[in-house]
């Protein structure tokens, strides 16, 4: 990468792209990425969604955990938020009850560099090696992998 990303500049150009409407933040960090998640939200006038959290308060969709497959999540993200971007951080746990299926991480992937819906999606993850070495060809013009360390400070 030749200089640091601007995540407030990449969140606000999520919605002008036709397709690859999603993006992926790698974080090195657990402790203040949900903080980070609904900063880069706040300024850039997006949704904020901590998954843990909703999970954690919702007993009818915690209940559905083992049933949430990646396609679930992202049906349900489709139909959630009022905003342009939905930033998402607090995934890990559902990332977890994925590790079993084979491919899981190259689906998520896929799904990311393919997404055309609303809103547009911003995944604030812990670092994957997979994720983030992974080459996303559909549309090269498009970044949807930033390792955290690489951004300006919001």
């Amino acid at each position: 990468m030749s200089g640091p990303v601007n995540m407030v500049q990449l969140v606000r150009d999520l919605p002008s792209r036709p397709r690859g409407r999603a993006c992926i933040v790698l974080t090195h960090e657990y402790g203040g990425q949900k903080e980070w998640a609904a900063e880069l939200a706040r300024q850039t006038d997006s949704e904020h969604l901590d998954l843990l959290e909703l999970f954690a308060q919702d007993k009818k969709l915690s209940g559905k955990i083992g049933q949430f497959l990646i396609p679930s999540l992202f049906e349900f993200l489709k139909n959630h938020g009022q905003a342009s971007v939905l930033v998402i951080s607090g995934m890990e746990f559902l990332k977890a009850t994925w590790a079993g299926q084979s491919n899981v991480v190259e689906q998520f992937a896929s799904h990311v560099e393919t997404w055309d819906q609303k809103p547009c999606l911003l995944f604030v993850l812990q670092y994957d090696k997979i994720i983030a070495t992974r080459e996303y060809r559909r549309y090269r013009q498009y970044t949807f992998v930033v390792d955290q360390k690489e951004t300006l400070a919001l």
